[in-house]
């Protein structure tokens, strides 16, 4: 009798096997570039810098005790958001 010629194929166990690893390894490189784009755009900038159109205001001569408004223009000339949490507080002192 002949020698017959063996075909070296592999079982449907190994076939799935591969494809499953494949597609985990597609959906593990798919999340991880997903998590490294999706950092918050803060995470990657700089400082934040609070600017005040000025420092003083003359109101001129005013009983004490009397309200007066005034407006101040903030700017942020850092390249970070700039987040202000609480209202400041200005006290008047008499005679300044």
């Amino acid at each position: 009798m002949g020698k017959k010629r063996m075909e070296h194929t592999l079982p449907p166990r190994r076939r799935w096997r591969g494809a499953v690893l494949g597609v985990l390894a597609l959906v593990a490189v798919g999340a991880g570039t997903f998590w490294w784009s999706s950092k918050p755009p803060d995470a990657l900038a700089g400082p934040p810098s609070l600017v005040v159109d000025r420092t003083e205001v003359d109101l001129g001569s005013m009983p004490f005790g009397t309200t007066a408004q005034v407006a101040f223009a903030i700017t942020n000339a850092g390249t970070g958001p700039l987040e202000i949490i609480d209202v400041p507080r200005v006290q008047a002192l008499e005679g300044c």
